[in-house]
C-alpha cells in the first residue's frame, strides 16, 4: 500500500518538474538518479494513470467566422454576434446597443415589435437617448400583450416608447395575446383597431422579435405546447423548426405576412437554450439573429 503511494508520488513529482518547471527529461533524470528511458517510461505511466491529463483546445473561431457559418447553415441574410460579458445583464445591455444599430442600418419606415428583454432594454435607452432624423414612419405590435406586469411583455409599451424616441406614429393593439375562446377573438379581428394594425403588418419592412425558450411561460403565463421548443413572435417551433398549431386563440400577426417582411430579427437573450434558438432558425421564420459568439458555436457544434 505504502509503495504505491510512494510510487504515485514520484511519478506525480516526475510530471510536476516535466510539464510545470518545463524541465528537460535529462535534467529530470539527472535530479532523480535515475536514467533518462525511465524518465520517459515514468511520464507515460503517469499519463496513463490519470495524474497527467493533456487537453488540446482548438482555436476558436473569429466572430466573422462564426457569423458567416451561421448564415451558411441557416439560411440567413445575416448573423450579428456579441461577446458574452460578466453577467447576463451586461450581456443584453451588449445586444440591445447592437439591435439599436441594426435598426438605423436597415433604414425601415414601417417597424412591428414583440416583446422580451433586450427589446426593453433598447426602448429603455432611446428613453433617455432620443433619435432624430430617422427612417421609421410608424410602429406597431407583431403581437398582443402578456398579462404579467413587466413593461418589457407589454408590445404596446414597447411601440410606445419606441415610437416616442424615434418620432414615429405608434399604433397599437390593445389586446391581451391570449384569448380563452374562439368568439372573443374573432370579436377582437372585427375591431377598427384590429384592422389598423393589420394595415401596418402588411406594409412591414422590419420585425423585431425575441426568441424564447420554456421559460417565457413562467414569466409571462404564456400557453406552452407540448412538443414546442422555442417561440417567437406567438410561434412555437419543435425541434424540426415546424411550426405547432396553437390549441388556443392568440393574437399575432399572421404567418403569411409575417414572411412578407424584407426583414425579420430573431434576438437570442442571454440565458436563451441552444434547443430554442436552433428549433427557431430552422423553421426559417427569421432572416437575421442577433446572438452571443458562444451561442453561435454550440449552434454550430450542434449542427456539425
Amino acid at each position: 500500500m505504502n509503495y504505491r503511494r510512494d510510487k504515485l508520488e514520484r511519478l506525480a513529482r516526475v510530471a510536476h518538474l516535466y510539464y510545470e518547471e518545463d524541465k528537460t527529461q535529462g535534467e529530470i533524470a539527472e535530479l532523480m538518479c535515475v536514467s533518462r528511458p525511465l524518465v520517459s517510461r515514468m511520464l507515460n505511466e503517469a499519463r496513463n494513470l490519470g495524474i497527467v491529463e493533456i487537453r488540446v483546445h482548438s482555436p476558436a473561431r473569429s466572430a466573422e467566422s462564426l457569423a458567416e457559418h451561421l448564415c451558411r447553415t441557416y439560411g440567413l441574410r445575416s448573423s450579428m454576434l456579441v461577446a458574452e460579458e460578466e453577467s447576463d445583464d451586461i450581456t443584453n445591455y451588449t445586444m440591445a446597443k447592437r439591435l439599436l444599430t441594426y435598426i438605423e442600418e436597415q433604414k425601415p419606415a414601417v417597424v412591428g415589435v414583440g416583446w422580451g428583454t433586450v427589446i426593453g432594454i433598447a426602448a429603455k435607452m432611446l428613453e433617455r437617448v432620443p433619435v432624430h432624423h430617422n427612417s421609421i414612419q410608424t410602429l406597431c405590435p407583431l403581437l398582443g400583450n402578456s398579462n404579467v406586469l413587466l413593461r418589457q411583455y407589454h408590445s404596446d409599451e414597447n411601440v410606445r416608447m419606441l415610437a416616442e424616441a424615434y418620432d414615429a406614429q405608434p399604433v397599437f393593439l390593445h389586446a391581451p395575446a391570449y384569448y380563452s375562446c374562439e368568439a372573443d377573438a374573432k370579436m377582437m379581428r372585427e375591431t377598427k383597431q384590429y384592422q389598423n394594425v393589420v394595415n401596418q403588418w402588411e406594409k412591414l419592412d422590419l420585425a423585431i422579435i425575441e426568441i424564447h425558450d420554456d421559460s417565457i411561460i413562467e414569466k409571462t403565463g404564456y400557453l406552452g405546447q407540448e412538443e414546442a421548443v422555442g417561440y417567437a413572435a406567438g410561434y412555437g417551433v419543435d425541434v424540426k423548426g415546424k411550426i405547432i398549431p396553437q390549441a388556443y386563440n392568440i393574437m399575432r400577426i399572421p404567418l403569411e405576412m409575417l414572411e412578407r417582411c424584407r426583414r425579420v430579427i430573431g434576438i437570442c437573450a442571454a440565458g436563451t437554450s441552444v434547443q430554442a434558438v436552433d428549433g427557431i432558425l430552422r423553421s426559417g421564420l427569421i432572416t437575421d439573429v442577433l446572438a452571443q459568439d458562444a451561442m453561435a458555436e454550440l449552434l454550430l457544434r450542434e449542427t456539425e
